[in-house]
């Protein structure tokens, strides 16, 4: 610790090559005790990734299971009114999770793929030239992230066309039967792409993480609308 925390202050002095940090949440660790060790670092901003993990993970079959524990959804509303009450003369870090599903409550179209339904705009290259999909994807099964394609032989207009990659364009039509019935689908989206697969049915479930997403989302909605307060009356 004391070596990266050395590290992440020399980068706070350059801050054109710092971008932020990125934390996946480990239950064990302390919600606050994790946020608060990270401000000392002067990240610029922080993103609290959920596990990569899908039905197959923990051998239950997909769907919106109802009543559910919701270990994450706990942590990250922990963290999110901590750093929501932060009183402080300086701005608060950013903390994307946090501000992706704000905006999105308030309209906005999101920016990562965490959340919301916009498309997937990125593809990895590899150092041989082939060209694959998010290297997260990697994590539902062997092969998931390839395409067959190579920057040597395709353009990246062909890599559009690929199947796997226009199944991330697709918005709404992507979701789940159950996704487009709950009331915060819009804003979680189905989840992070990679959290939805089930082994021999693919990818249009609800992420695993689904009841801890709604968690959050309805906590972040109840604070805003706090924080807003009443409507004024029309004159």
């Amino acid at each position: 610790w004391p070596a990266a925390r050395a590290a992440a202050l020399r980068l706070a002095e350059r801050p054109e090559s710092y971008a932020g940090i990125l934390c996946t949440i480990d239950l064990t660790a302390d919600p606050l005790d994790t946020y608060r060790s990270l401000l000392p670092l002067r990240p610029p901003g922080v993103d609290f990734l959920l596990p990569h993990a899908n039905w197959g993970t923990y051998g239950r079959p997909p769907g919106r299971h109802r009543p559910a524990p919701t270990p994450y959804g706990d942590w990250l509303t922990a963290v999110f009114d901590a750093w929501w009450d932060m009183k402080r003369p300086e701005a608060p870090v950013r903390i994307r999770l946090f501000q992706e599903i704000a905006a999105l409550l308030l309209g906005a179209p999101s920016r990562a793929e965490a959340v919301g339904l916009s498309p997937v705009a990125a593809v990895v290259v590899e150092t041989d030239g082939a060209i694959e999909q998010v290297d997260a994807l990697r994590s539902a099964y062997e092969g998931a992230s390839e395409t067959g394609l190579n920057v040597h032989r395709h353009s990246f207009d062909q890599a559009l066309r690929h199947p796997g990659v226009a199944a991330r364009q697709l918005g709404e039509r992507a979701l789940a039967d159950e996704c487009l019935g709950c009331p915060v689908g819009k804003v979680c989206g189905g989840g992070n792409y990679v959290h939805r697969y089930a082994p021999g049915t693919g990818f249009r479930h609800p992420s695993v993480y689904c009841a801890d997403l709604e968690r959050l989302v309805r906590h972040i909605a109840h604070r805003l609308e706090h924080t807003a307060g009443p409507a004024s009356p029309a004159s």
